[in-house]
């Protein structure tokens, strides 16, 4: 079992941590500060340190958590230093809060849901129901969506009981069946706007964001569409 330390910690850059097993092309520890991909989000790279050695972490596996090495492998058993490629870290924690942000507008102001989203290095695409948007519309939530960030609300995270969770329809953006395997429910909240279930990494307060820029949109469906933002320093 590895201790999942991003969770708690979107902050944490470097780490010390143990390999439990090994494979052909990378290793599992017992801790890691690595997010390993999923919910539209990508794997964090960086770096480990062992016995002098340096080795490049390329990749994440989420079912396995199976760090993907390039470079040397260290031994089962042995220490190492991880540590995450934290600008590329940062700006995607930057862009998946601006998501939430985007989403927020989009689910109080016309009750919209996120049908699918992918998160890259400093842009982002978000899929919503509507049945039709415009470029007025579009414009005016991200318009909606700068203006929250600039009230620089914190972000905290917390967690719930799949009970507690159940009785929480609005904390449930994406298919409910998701969650069905989890007995703990974490929670990104941005304080006095929104909040939402997710298993990603987050800035602590919006102001870090800086500001949504719209790249283009685009419908992918009769009851889906399709939004290209990138953030950008103010």
């Amino acid at each position: 079992m590895t201790d999942l330390l991003y969770l708690d910690d979107s902050y944490l850059r470097k780490f010390k941590a143990r390999v439990l097993d090994r494979t052909e092309r990378g290793i599992i520890l017992d801790r890691t500060a690595f997010y390993p991909g999923g919910g539209g989000q990508p794997a964090d790279t960086g770096r480990i340190l062992f016995r002098g050695i340096e080795s490049n972490v390329i990749g994440v596996e989420r079912g396995t958590l199976e760090h993907v090495i390039e470079g040397e492998l260290p031994d089962i058993g042995e220490e190492i230093e991880g540590i995450i490629d934290w600008e590329r870290r940062y700006r995607i924690m930057r862009t998946h809060t601006a998501v939430h942000v985007i989403s927020g507008v989009a689910y109080q102001n016309f009750g919209v849901k996120i049908t699918g989203n992918q998160l890259y290095d400093g842009r982002a695409r978000v899929d919503l129901s509507f049945e039709n948007l415009s470029r007025e519309l579009v414009e005016g939530i991200i318009e909606e969506s700068n203006q929250v960030i600039r009230r620089d609300l914190k972000v905290r995270v917390y967690y719930l009981t799949k009970e507690e969770f159940m009785e929480r329809p609005d904390l449930m953006r994406v298919d409910p069946k998701l969650y069905e395997k989890y007995e703990k429910i974490r929670i990104v909240e941005i304080e006095n706007f929104d909040a939402q279930a997710d298993g990603g990494t987050h800035v602590r307060s919006l102001g870090e964001i800086g500001k949504i820029v719209l790249e283009k949109y685009e419908s992918k469906g009769r009851r889906n569409k399709r939004i290209y933002v990138r953030v950008e320093n103010e």
